[in-house]
Protein backbone atom coordinates (compact mmCIF):
# COMPACT_ATOMS: atom_id res chain seq x y z
CA UNK A 1 0.00 0.00 0.00
CA UNK A 2 2.88 2.38 0.78
CA UNK A 3 4.30 1.96 -2.71
CA UNK A 4 0.86 2.58 -4.21
CA UNK A 5 0.55 5.87 -2.32
CA UNK A 6 4.05 6.94 -3.36
CA UNK A 7 3.33 5.98 -6.98
CA UNK A 8 0.07 7.97 -6.92
CA UNK A 9 1.83 11.11 -5.66
CA UNK A 10 4.64 10.75 -8.19
CA UNK A 11 2.11 10.48 -11.02
CA UNK A 12 0.33 13.63 -9.82
CA UNK A 13 3.66 15.46 -9.91
CA UNK A 14 4.60 14.21 -13.38
CA UNK A 15 1.17 15.10 -14.84
CA UNK A 16 1.53 18.74 -13.78
CA UNK A 17 3.81 20.89 -15.94
CA UNK A 18 4.21 23.71 -13.40
CA UNK A 19 6.03 21.63 -10.76
CA UNK A 20 8.38 20.16 -13.36
CA UNK A 21 9.19 23.61 -14.75
CA UNK A 22 9.88 25.08 -11.31
CA UNK A 23 11.79 22.10 -9.93
CA UNK A 24 13.96 21.31 -12.98
CA UNK A 25 13.81 23.89 -15.77
CA UNK A 26 14.06 27.06 -13.70
CA UNK A 27 17.11 26.04 -11.64
CA UNK A 28 18.95 24.90 -14.77
CA UNK A 29 18.20 28.17 -16.57
CA UNK A 30 19.23 30.30 -13.56
CA UNK A 31 22.40 28.28 -13.00
CA UNK A 32 23.43 28.82 -16.62
CA UNK A 33 22.65 32.54 -16.62
CA UNK A 34 24.21 33.36 -13.24
CA UNK A 35 27.32 31.23 -13.64
CA UNK A 36 27.98 32.75 -17.08
CA UNK A 37 27.18 36.35 -16.17
CA UNK A 38 29.16 36.38 -12.91
CA UNK A 39 31.99 34.00 -13.84
CA UNK A 40 34.62 36.70 -14.38
CA UNK A 41 33.76 38.51 -11.14
CA UNK A 42 33.67 35.48 -8.85
CA UNK A 43 36.62 33.69 -10.41
CA UNK A 44 38.86 36.76 -10.12
CA UNK A 45 37.89 37.19 -6.47
CA UNK A 46 38.72 33.58 -5.69
CA UNK A 47 42.07 33.89 -7.45
CA UNK A 48 43.04 36.87 -5.31
CA UNK A 49 41.77 35.32 -2.10
CA UNK A 50 44.07 32.32 -2.27
CA UNK A 51 47.31 34.17 -3.12
CA UNK A 52 49.67 33.75 -0.17
CA UNK A 53 52.47 36.25 0.46
CA UNK A 54 55.84 34.69 1.33
CA UNK A 55 59.10 36.38 2.29
CA UNK A 56 62.50 34.72 2.04
CA UNK A 57 65.35 36.15 4.12
CA UNK A 58 68.68 34.63 3.13
CA UNK A 59 71.48 35.93 5.36
CA UNK A 60 74.09 34.67 2.95
CA UNK A 61 74.56 33.43 -0.61
CA UNK A 62 76.62 30.86 -2.45
CA UNK A 63 79.18 33.52 -3.36
CA UNK A 64 79.60 34.52 0.29
CA UNK A 65 79.93 30.95 1.55
CA UNK A 66 82.01 29.58 -1.31
CA UNK A 67 85.32 30.59 0.26
CA UNK A 68 84.63 28.81 3.55
CA UNK A 69 83.34 25.73 1.70
CA UNK A 70 86.50 25.70 -0.44
CA UNK A 71 88.73 25.87 2.65
CA UNK A 72 86.82 23.02 4.24
CA UNK A 73 87.28 20.86 1.12
CA UNK A 74 90.99 21.58 1.05
CA UNK A 75 91.22 20.53 4.69
CA UNK A 76 89.52 17.29 3.67
CA UNK A 77 92.26 16.69 1.09
CA UNK A 78 90.41 17.77 -2.07
CA UNK A 79 92.44 19.93 -4.48
CA UNK A 80 93.02 20.81 -8.11
CA UNK A 81 90.40 20.04 -10.81
CA UNK A 82 88.53 17.73 -8.44
CA UNK A 83 88.03 20.65 -6.06
CA UNK A 84 86.60 22.89 -8.79
CA UNK A 85 84.34 20.13 -10.09
CA UNK A 86 83.03 19.40 -6.61
CA UNK A 87 82.31 23.08 -6.01
CA UNK A 88 80.26 23.18 -9.22
CA UNK A 89 78.27 20.13 -8.09
CA UNK A 90 77.57 21.71 -4.71
CA UNK A 91 76.56 24.99 -6.31
CA UNK A 92 74.17 23.21 -8.69
CA UNK A 93 72.64 21.30 -5.79
CA UNK A 94 72.22 24.36 -3.57
CA UNK A 95 68.85 23.72 -1.81
CA UNK A 96 68.11 27.45 -1.51
CA UNK A 97 68.61 27.92 -5.26
CA UNK A 98 66.30 24.96 -5.91
CA UNK A 99 63.70 26.42 -3.53
CA UNK A 100 63.71 29.82 -5.25
CA UNK A 101 64.04 28.82 -8.89
CA UNK A 102 62.53 25.36 -9.28
CA UNK A 103 59.77 25.47 -6.65
CA UNK A 104 58.67 29.07 -6.07
CA UNK A 105 59.68 29.90 -9.64
CA UNK A 106 57.42 27.19 -11.11
CA UNK A 107 54.19 28.25 -12.78
CA UNK A 108 52.04 25.92 -10.68
CA UNK A 109 53.29 27.21 -7.34
CA UNK A 110 53.46 30.90 -8.30
CA UNK A 111 49.66 30.82 -8.85
CA UNK A 112 49.24 30.28 -5.12
CA UNK A 113 52.25 32.00 -3.55
CA UNK A 114 53.96 35.29 -4.32
CA UNK A 115 57.58 35.34 -3.11
CA UNK A 116 59.88 38.25 -2.38
CA UNK A 117 63.37 38.48 -0.91
CA UNK A 118 64.06 40.83 1.99
CA UNK A 119 66.91 41.65 4.39
CA UNK A 120 67.45 40.32 7.90
CA UNK A 121 67.32 43.86 9.32
CA UNK A 122 63.65 44.04 8.31
CA UNK A 123 62.63 40.85 10.14
CA UNK A 124 60.96 42.53 13.14
CA UNK A 125 58.91 44.81 10.90
CA UNK A 126 57.97 41.97 8.56
CA UNK A 127 56.75 39.79 11.43
CA UNK A 128 54.27 42.52 12.40
CA UNK A 129 52.92 42.86 8.87
CA UNK A 130 49.51 41.14 8.74
CA UNK A 131 49.67 40.97 4.94
CA UNK A 132 52.60 38.54 5.08
CA UNK A 133 51.61 34.90 5.53
CA UNK A 134 55.02 33.29 5.98
CA UNK A 135 58.69 34.18 6.49
CA UNK A 136 61.60 31.77 6.03
CA UNK A 137 64.90 32.79 7.61
CA UNK A 138 67.99 31.07 6.19
CA UNK A 139 71.03 31.50 8.50
CA UNK A 140 74.41 32.65 7.20
CA UNK A 141 76.08 29.23 7.38
CA UNK A 142 73.20 27.12 6.04
CA UNK A 143 74.91 25.96 2.81
CA UNK A 144 78.16 25.18 4.58
CA UNK A 145 76.40 23.07 7.22
CA UNK A 146 74.29 21.36 4.56
CA UNK A 147 77.35 20.28 2.57
CA UNK A 148 79.15 19.00 5.66
CA UNK A 149 76.10 17.04 6.73
CA UNK A 150 75.17 15.72 3.29
CA UNK A 151 78.59 14.76 1.96
CA UNK A 152 80.97 14.40 4.90
CA UNK A 153 78.99 12.61 7.63
CA UNK A 154 78.91 15.60 9.97
CA UNK A 155 76.29 15.16 12.69
CA UNK A 156 75.20 18.80 12.78
CA UNK A 157 72.20 19.33 10.51
CA UNK A 158 71.45 22.73 8.92
CA UNK A 159 68.82 24.82 10.71
CA UNK A 160 66.40 27.51 9.53
CA UNK A 161 63.46 29.41 11.03
CA UNK A 162 59.93 29.55 9.66
CA UNK A 163 57.42 32.14 10.87
CA UNK A 164 53.78 31.59 9.87
CA UNK A 165 50.93 34.07 10.21
CA UNK A 166 48.06 33.32 12.58
CA UNK A 167 45.73 35.67 10.69
CA UNK A 168 45.03 33.35 7.76
CA UNK A 169 45.47 29.67 8.47
CA UNK A 170 44.76 28.48 4.92
CA UNK A 171 47.37 30.68 3.21
CA UNK A 172 49.90 29.86 5.93
CA UNK A 173 49.21 26.14 5.50
CA UNK A 174 49.82 26.45 1.75
CA UNK A 175 53.26 27.93 2.43
CA UNK A 176 54.02 25.29 5.02
CA UNK A 177 53.02 22.45 2.68
CA UNK A 178 55.45 23.73 0.03
CA UNK A 179 58.31 24.12 2.50
CA UNK A 180 57.62 20.71 4.05
CA UNK A 181 57.93 19.13 0.61
CA UNK A 182 61.14 21.03 -0.09
CA UNK A 183 62.62 20.17 3.30
CA UNK A 184 61.72 16.50 2.82
CA UNK A 185 63.62 16.59 -0.46
CA UNK A 186 66.88 17.92 0.88
CA UNK A 187 66.60 15.84 4.07
CA UNK A 188 66.34 12.70 1.95
CA UNK A 189 69.30 13.89 -0.10
CA UNK A 190 71.51 13.79 3.02
CA UNK A 191 71.21 10.01 2.96
CA UNK A 192 70.75 9.34 -0.75
CA UNK A 193 73.81 11.26 -1.92
CA UNK A 194 75.93 8.83 0.06
CA UNK A 195 74.72 5.95 -2.14
CA UNK A 196 75.24 7.74 -5.43
CA UNK A 197 71.95 9.62 -5.92
CA UNK A 198 72.53 13.36 -6.27
CA UNK A 199 70.58 16.00 -4.41
CA UNK A 200 69.15 17.54 -7.58
CA UNK A 201 67.60 14.19 -8.56
CA UNK A 202 65.82 14.09 -5.21
CA UNK A 203 64.76 17.72 -4.92
CA UNK A 204 63.95 18.37 -8.57
CA UNK A 205 61.83 15.25 -8.96
CA UNK A 206 58.70 16.09 -10.95
CA UNK A 207 56.54 13.95 -8.68
CA UNK A 208 57.51 16.12 -5.73
CA UNK A 209 56.24 19.26 -7.46
CA UNK A 210 53.06 17.39 -8.41
CA UNK A 211 52.49 16.44 -4.76
CA UNK A 212 52.98 20.08 -3.77
CA UNK A 213 50.31 21.18 -6.25
CA UNK A 214 47.94 18.50 -5.00
CA UNK A 215 48.53 19.65 -1.45
CA UNK A 216 47.76 23.24 -2.41
CA UNK A 217 44.58 22.32 -4.23
CA UNK A 218 43.52 20.21 -1.27
CA UNK A 219 44.00 23.12 1.11
CA UNK A 220 41.60 25.42 -0.67
CA UNK A 221 40.12 24.64 -4.06
CA UNK A 222 38.79 27.66 -5.91
CA UNK A 223 35.00 27.88 -6.14
CA UNK A 224 34.00 29.31 -9.54
CA UNK A 225 30.60 30.80 -10.26
CA UNK A 226 29.44 27.59 -11.94
CA UNK A 227 29.89 25.54 -8.74
CA UNK A 228 28.56 28.29 -6.46
CA UNK A 229 25.31 28.87 -8.33
CA UNK A 230 24.73 25.21 -9.10
CA UNK A 231 24.79 24.52 -5.37
CA UNK A 232 22.84 27.68 -4.56
CA UNK A 233 19.99 26.88 -6.94
CA UNK A 234 20.02 23.21 -5.94
CA UNK A 235 19.32 23.92 -2.26
CA UNK A 236 16.86 26.72 -3.03
CA UNK A 237 14.58 24.93 -5.52
CA UNK A 238 14.43 21.78 -3.42
CA UNK A 239 12.45 23.86 -0.92
CA UNK A 240 9.57 24.11 -3.42
CA UNK A 241 9.02 20.34 -3.39
CA UNK A 242 7.06 20.33 -0.06
CA UNK A 243 4.69 23.06 -1.30
CA UNK A 244 3.65 20.99 -4.33
CA UNK A 245 3.17 17.79 -2.32
CA UNK A 246 1.18 19.66 0.32
CA UNK A 247 -0.96 21.18 -2.45
CA UNK A 248 -1.68 17.75 -3.92
CA UNK A 249 -2.70 16.46 -0.49
CA UNK A 250 -5.15 19.34 -0.04
CA UNK A 251 -6.63 18.61 -3.46
CA UNK A 252 -7.19 15.01 -2.40
CA UNK A 253 -9.05 16.26 0.68
CA UNK A 254 -11.21 18.56 -1.43
CA UNK A 255 -11.95 15.76 -3.91
CA UNK A 256 -12.75 13.34 -1.01
CA UNK A 257 -9.90 11.07 -2.12
CA UNK A 258 -8.21 11.33 1.27
CA UNK A 259 -11.34 10.22 3.14
CA UNK A 260 -11.80 7.28 0.77
CA UNK A 261 -8.21 6.24 1.43
CA UNK A 262 -8.91 6.19 5.17
CA UNK A 263 -12.18 4.31 4.64
CA UNK A 264 -10.23 1.68 2.73
CA UNK A 265 -8.35 0.95 5.94
CA UNK A 266 -5.14 2.86 5.23
CA UNK A 267 -3.81 4.43 8.46
CA UNK A 268 -3.38 8.20 8.45
CA UNK A 269 0.21 7.72 9.64
CA UNK A 270 0.96 5.60 6.56
CA UNK A 271 -0.39 8.38 4.34
CA UNK A 272 1.83 10.90 6.11
CA UNK A 273 4.81 8.55 5.79
CA UNK A 274 4.18 8.23 2.05
CA UNK A 275 4.38 12.03 1.75
CA UNK A 276 7.72 11.95 3.61
CA UNK A 277 9.16 9.22 1.37
CA UNK A 278 7.88 10.88 -1.80
CA UNK A 279 9.43 14.22 -0.84
CA UNK A 280 12.74 12.52 -0.06
CA UNK A 281 12.81 10.63 -3.39
CA UNK A 282 11.92 13.69 -5.47
CA UNK A 283 14.53 15.82 -3.69
CA UNK A 284 17.21 13.20 -4.25
CA UNK A 285 16.30 12.88 -7.93
CA UNK A 286 16.28 16.65 -8.37
CA UNK A 287 19.72 17.01 -6.79
CA UNK A 288 21.19 14.22 -8.91
CA UNK A 289 19.81 15.77 -12.12
CA UNK A 290 21.16 19.24 -11.27
CA UNK A 291 24.58 17.88 -10.26
CA UNK A 292 24.79 15.86 -13.47
CA UNK A 293 23.83 18.96 -15.45
CA UNK A 294 26.69 20.80 -13.75
CA UNK A 295 29.13 18.02 -14.59
CA UNK A 296 28.25 17.29 -18.23
CA UNK A 297 27.01 20.70 -19.41
CA UNK A 298 28.98 23.19 -17.31
CA UNK A 299 32.05 20.96 -17.02
CA UNK A 300 32.18 20.95 -13.20
CA UNK A 301 34.57 18.45 -11.66
CA UNK A 302 32.74 17.42 -8.49
CA UNK A 303 35.11 16.12 -5.82
CA UNK A 304 34.51 14.38 -2.49
CA UNK A 305 31.73 12.20 -3.85
CA UNK A 306 31.29 10.32 -0.56
CA UNK A 307 30.71 13.56 1.31
CA UNK A 308 28.46 14.86 -1.46
CA UNK A 309 26.34 11.71 -1.28
CA UNK A 310 25.98 12.06 2.49
CA UNK A 311 24.95 15.71 2.21
CA UNK A 312 22.48 15.06 -0.63
CA UNK A 313 20.84 12.21 1.27
CA UNK A 314 20.62 14.28 4.46
CA UNK A 315 19.08 17.23 2.65
CA UNK A 316 16.60 14.87 0.97
CA UNK A 317 15.57 13.54 4.37
CA UNK A 318 14.94 17.10 5.53
CA UNK A 319 12.87 17.87 2.40
CA UNK A 320 10.83 14.75 3.09
CA UNK A 321 10.23 15.84 6.68
CA UNK A 322 9.31 19.34 5.56
CA UNK A 323 6.88 17.88 3.02
CA UNK A 324 5.15 15.94 5.78
CA UNK A 325 5.01 19.06 7.99
CA UNK A 326 3.55 21.37 5.31
CA UNK A 327 1.02 18.71 4.40
CA UNK A 328 0.05 18.41 8.07
CA UNK A 329 -0.39 22.17 8.43
CA UNK A 330 -2.47 22.42 5.27
CA UNK A 331 -4.72 19.58 6.33
CA UNK A 332 -5.09 21.26 9.71
CA UNK A 333 -5.94 24.69 8.29
CA UNK A 334 -7.88 23.28 5.29
CA UNK A 335 -6.39 25.99 3.05
CA UNK A 336 -3.40 26.64 0.80
CA UNK A 337 -2.32 29.61 2.90
CA UNK A 338 0.53 27.80 4.65
CA UNK A 339 2.11 26.52 1.44
CA UNK A 340 1.65 29.90 -0.29
CA UNK A 341 3.34 31.77 2.56
CA UNK A 342 6.17 29.25 2.63
CA UNK A 343 6.83 29.33 -1.13
CA UNK A 344 6.31 33.06 -1.50
CA UNK A 345 8.09 34.38 1.61
CA UNK A 346 9.94 31.77 3.63
CA UNK A 347 11.80 30.26 0.67
CA UNK A 348 12.96 33.72 -0.44
CA UNK A 349 14.20 34.59 3.06
CA UNK A 350 15.96 31.25 3.44
CA UNK A 351 17.55 31.59 -0.01
CA UNK A 352 18.79 35.10 0.78
CA UNK A 353 20.24 34.17 4.18
CA UNK A 354 21.62 30.86 2.90
CA UNK A 355 23.60 32.56 0.14
CA UNK A 356 21.85 31.18 -2.94
CA UNK A 357 21.83 34.58 -4.69
CA UNK A 358 25.27 35.82 -3.57
CA UNK A 359 27.74 35.30 -0.76
CA UNK A 360 25.89 36.93 2.14
CA UNK A 361 29.12 37.02 4.13
CA UNK A 362 30.35 39.83 1.85
CA UNK A 363 27.49 41.99 3.17
CA UNK A 364 27.29 41.01 6.83
CA UNK A 365 29.06 38.37 8.90
CA UNK A 366 26.06 38.36 11.27
CA UNK A 367 23.66 37.50 8.43
CA UNK A 368 26.09 34.84 7.23
CA UNK A 369 26.13 33.24 10.69
CA UNK A 370 22.33 33.31 10.78
CA UNK A 371 22.22 31.82 7.27
CA UNK A 372 24.40 28.89 8.32
CA UNK A 373 21.61 27.84 10.70
CA UNK A 374 19.02 27.66 7.91
CA UNK A 375 18.64 24.17 6.41
CA UNK A 376 19.53 25.29 2.89
CA UNK A 377 22.38 27.49 4.14
CA UNK A 378 23.86 24.64 6.17
CA UNK A 379 23.60 22.30 3.18
CA UNK A 380 25.17 24.82 0.81
CA UNK A 381 28.03 25.55 3.22
CA UNK A 382 28.68 21.82 3.64
CA UNK A 383 28.78 21.20 -0.12
CA UNK A 384 31.06 24.18 -0.77
CA UNK A 385 33.38 23.02 2.01
CA UNK A 386 33.66 19.65 0.30
CA UNK A 387 34.26 21.29 -3.08
CA UNK A 388 37.03 23.44 -1.62
CA UNK A 389 38.80 20.21 -0.75
CA UNK A 390 38.37 20.47 3.00
CA UNK A 391 38.23 17.39 5.18
CA UNK A 392 34.93 15.61 5.77
CA UNK A 393 35.01 16.56 9.46
CA UNK A 394 34.28 20.17 8.51
CA UNK A 395 30.70 19.38 7.48
CA UNK A 396 29.54 17.87 10.78
CA UNK A 397 28.45 21.21 12.25
CA UNK A 398 26.25 21.81 9.20
CA UNK A 399 24.92 18.25 9.33
CA UNK A 400 23.89 18.68 12.98
CA UNK A 401 22.01 21.85 11.99
CA UNK A 402 20.29 20.09 9.11
CA UNK A 403 19.28 17.08 11.21
CA UNK A 404 18.01 19.42 13.91
CA UNK A 405 15.57 20.89 11.38
CA UNK A 406 14.69 17.37 10.24
CA UNK A 407 13.82 16.22 13.77
CA UNK A 408 11.69 19.32 14.38
CA UNK A 409 9.72 18.73 11.17
CA UNK A 410 9.14 15.06 11.96
CA UNK A 411 8.07 15.67 15.56
CA UNK A 412 5.62 18.42 14.58
CA UNK A 413 4.22 16.23 11.80
CA UNK A 414 3.60 13.37 14.20
CA UNK A 415 1.96 15.58 16.83
CA UNK A 416 -0.20 17.69 14.51
CA UNK A 417 -1.17 15.30 11.72
CA UNK A 418 -4.96 14.66 11.82
CA UNK A 419 -5.65 11.01 12.61
CA UNK A 420 -9.12 11.04 11.13
CA UNK A 421 -10.72 12.29 7.98
CA UNK A 422 -10.50 16.00 7.17
CA UNK A 423 -13.70 17.78 6.27
CA UNK A 424 -13.13 20.39 3.59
Amino acid sequence: MLFSLIGKQMKMLLRNKQPLIILLVMPVVLITILSTALASVMNSEEEAAIQAKFVLIDESSWEQEEASIKRFLEEEGVSGPALEALLQVFKGNDPIHILEESIFGSEDISKYISKENRQFAELDILRKDKEIDGILLIPADFRFNYIKSAYFDEQETPDMDLFLSQENGIRASIIQSVLDEWQTGFTKSLALTKVGISADEVMLNGQAVERIEQSLQGSERKIPASIYYTVGMLVMFALYIPTFLAGFALQEVQWKVYDRILLAGVPATLYAFSIFITGMIIALMQQVIILLYGKFVLGIDWIGLEGMALIALSYSLFIGGLSALLTTLQLRTKSEGVANIFSGLVVSIFAFLGGSFFNIGDVSSLLANIGSFTPNGATMSAILAIQKGQLLEVIWFYMFTLYGWFVICILLSIVLFPKRGVTS
